[in-house]
């Protein structure tokens, strides 16, 4: 849990400690609006991928507030985050989350002081920088990537793609229906080291500390 009432909490899980077993167990216990919109997939990669970042949701509300998983109602909406609905007493309670997931890898950033935006990429596998950097890039983004050097263009390309899909996500995040947008001068963000991933993660509110939380096979979210 936050040490810090002015905390956020990055939960991470590498997906391919999760077995099939444990995975089908976890599917037969989603709610109705999950179970429809995790039938829907037709990528078998995209529906564990799913079912994960639900799990590991449910794991964060659980340490964070002390509901138990089976008490959290999710509701799946399209082309926006979910919607979270908690029992008596916490029903009123904030918290505001994130979740991204890349490559197997699930990420989900929890608070409950302001609205957060995450981003986590995997950055093991051989990557086009230029053919990607022209795909999501403007022309102004990818000059400066042009003229870094080689040995820099790579993990700069990481941290620019990071930012504007957390900051996207932040923005997203700020109000229930998501029409009015967290200003510019409230955009703290933070690069966040890790062996295998690129991660950024940007918030609405300056946050003393950001705990970092992995998850391994004997985690307790993983229990059915």
């Amino acid at each position: 849990m936050p040490t810090s009432t002015s905390a956020a909490t990055l939960w991470l899980l590498r997906g391919d400690v999760v077995g099939e077993a444990r995975l089908a167990s976890h599917a037969a216990s989603l709610g109705q609006s999950e179970r429809e919109r995790y039938d829907r997939f037709l990528r078998p990669q995209r529906a564990r991928e799913f079912l994960l970042g639900r799990i590991l949701l449910r794991h964060a509300v659980q340490k964070t507030l002390g509901i138990a998983a089976s008490d959290i109602i999710i509701t799946e909406r399209e082309g926006n985050a979910p919607l979270l609905e908690f029992p008596e007493p916490n029903a009123s309670s904030d918290f505001y989350f994130s979740l991204s997931h890349s490559h197997g890898w699930i990420g989900c950033v929890s608070s409950i002081v302001c609205p957060v935006g995450l981003d986590i990429e995997d950055n093991s596998r051989p990557r086009d920088v230029a053919a990607a950097s022209a795909a999501v890039f403007d022309e102004a983004e990818q000059r400066w990537l042009a003229q870094l050097p080689d040995a820099r263009r790579t993990k700069a390309f990481y941290r620019l793609w990071n930012c504007k899909e957390a900051l996207y996500k932040l923005r997203c995040n700020s109000t229930d229906d998501s029409t009015e947008m967290v200003p510019e001068q409230n955009w703290n963000c933070r690069i966040i080291e890790h062996p295998h991933l690129s991660i950024c993660l940007c918030c609405a509110s300056p946050l003393d500390a950001i705990n970092i939380v992995e998850l391994d096979e004997k985690s307790d979210a993983l229990s059915p």
